[in-house]
């Protein structure tokens, strides 16, 4: 998926004859790090995917998924068909998993299954247009939400405004994993 994602977000921009500065500008995300968005050696936080998403032009799920094969009415997806793989490496300190089939068009809200290592480094709030639904399915983890912390642990949920600065980090020995929708 990481590359694909890349190639998506290239071609959308080369498409409107925008350059790298003149996405970094739009988006305050740094040149070199779209470049690696792009060339499949960073993986784009969900944000970033939403802010790229807004100035491209392009819905999330298109960024994500590409375009649309399956239909909007009913999707099911069945375990193993969501994209291949855990992705990390993001600049918010999770890594993600999309559950949402490849092809699906249409979606409104756009669902990922969330992993915090406690080990790896407190993420920089960010903000995106939309809400957030989340729901800690295992472990926990700590919501720094517009200036405040808030500790969720095993079956706690919150839904949240995402215009507001927000970051989540693993807390305790182990890793947590967090159901999180995210409305686009």
């Amino acid at each position: 998926m990481r590359k694909y994602v890349g190639e998506r977000i290239k071609k959308l921009r080369e498409a409107q004859d925008m350059s790298l500065a003149q996405v970094a500008k739009l988006t305050g995300i740094e040149a070199d790090r779209l470049l690696a968005f792009e060339d499949g050696s960073a993986v784009p936080s969900i944000g970033v995917v939403i802010q790229l998403s807004r100035v491209l032009g392009s819905k999330m799920a298109g960024l994500l998924h590409g375009g649309g094969t399956v239909s909007d009415a009913l999707t099911i997806c069945r375990s193993g068909e969501s994209l291949a793989g855990e992705l990390g490496d993001t600049e918010q300190s999770y890594a993600y998993n999309s559950l949402t089939r490849p092809g699906t068009a249409g979606h409104l809200m756009e669902p990922f299954l969330l992993s915090f290592d406690p080990d790896v480094a407190r993420g920089v709030p960010i903000t995106h247009d939309g809400q957030e639904f989340v729901y800690v399915v295992e472990g926990s983890v700590e919501l720094f939400y517009d200036g405040h912390r808030y500790r969720l642990e095993k079956g706690d949920s919150a839904y949240l405004d995402s215009s507001l600065p927000h970051t989540f980090h693993g807390l305790g020995d182990s890793v947590a994993r967090v159901l999180a929708v995210v409305s686009c």
